[in-house]
């Protein structure tokens, strides 16, 4: 298998890899590097030339492809949160629909490597219905991950609906940020926007000013287009995510005691983590019309 991936898609800017049972994807070019697996189609690091870490990986993250890895960019399509049964109607696969939607729990293809403008590389990966898809999602569909490390690191994902009727979508990156700490830590952008605050039974809030993250903390910010600024003080940065197509922004972390409910994360992790994502999601969620396709795109900068 890596064989044929370093011989099929050779380019300098590229290595295939394995750590466990995943196949790794890296990128390296003067602007910094990346680093993905196919399993989930997951981005695990990006690293700017001369810069620290921006995304959070755990330290105990399972490689074994039982369940995704904790941490980096985890795809979550064609839904946000538990399955809504009002998104299909509801069917006999509703049982096997687990949270988040299908496109983290499985193995993508790559579909292509090339360089943009001699100075950015791209990455393609792309999943389509297979089996196990079918038992969760029975609607034929194409789904597009799209990276591209140049100065800027850019992520798209374009879902494209193959089947005869129309559907629901709700989705995010779900992105794990790293950070010197998280605690008190200060967010930008999200001044005048309505959110839904999941710690408070879902009763709905403006936010006024930056946001100072509190833990644990699990709000969704409805209507929001503009771009989040995380002032990562400790690490003396201040890291820009970008959205186009993303109508929602999420911001969660588990806090000490929600920390300690995952298996595969050290229980003092969540204080170095926060997840800011690009979604569409809850008010957000759009109708995905037969033979149509939908492009969110997420850009990050480290300031």
């Amino acid at each position: 298998m890596l064989e044929e991936l370093n011989q099929r898609f050779a380019h300098p800017d590229v290595r295939f890899s394995q750590k466990d049972q995943l196949i790794m994807i890296e990128l390296n070019n003067r602007h910094g590097s990346a680093t993905l697996t196919t399993h989930g189609g997951t981005l695990l690091s990006y690293q700017p030339a001369g810069g620290e870490e921006v995304i959070w990986l755990s330290e105990t993250a399972i490689y074994d492809g039982s369940k995704p890895v904790r941490g980096g960019v985890p795809i979550c399509w064609p839904w946000f949160g538990p399955y809504d049964p009002d998104t299909l109607g509801a069917d006999p696969t509703d049982a096997a629909k687990k949270g988040h939607g299908v496109a983290r729990y499985e193995l993508w293809e790559v579909a292509g490597v090339r360089s943009v403008d001699n100075e950015a590389t791209e990455l393609v990966l792309q999943l389509e219905p297979n089996d196990s898809i079918r038992q969760a999602w029975p609607l034929p569909f194409m789904l597009k991950l799209i990276v591209t490390l140049g100065e800027k690191l850019t992520l798209e994902l374009v879902g494209e609906n193959r089947s005869e009727r129309d559907w629901v979508v709700s989705e995010a990156f779900h992105t794990y940020f790293n950070v010197a700490r998280a605690d008190g830590l200060t967010i930008e952008g999200l001044d005048n926007t309505a959110y839904i605050d999941k710690g408070r039974d879902g009763q709905r809030f403006t936010q006024e000013g930056p946001l100072p993250l509190t833990l644990p903390m699990e709000c969704i910010f409805v209507d929001h287009n503009n771009d989040v600024v995380i002032d990562d003080e400790g690490h003396g940065r201040r890291i820009v995510m970008e959205k186009i197509n993303s109508a929602s922004t999420v911001v969660w972390n588990p806090g000490p005691e929600g920390a300690k409910g995952f298996a595969d994360m050290p229980d003092d992790q969540y204080d170095h983590m926060v997840c800011v994502e690009a979604a569409n999601a809850l008010d957000n969620a759009y109708t995905l019309k037969a033979g149509e396709s939908h492009s969110m795109k997420m850009t990050i900068a480290v300031n």
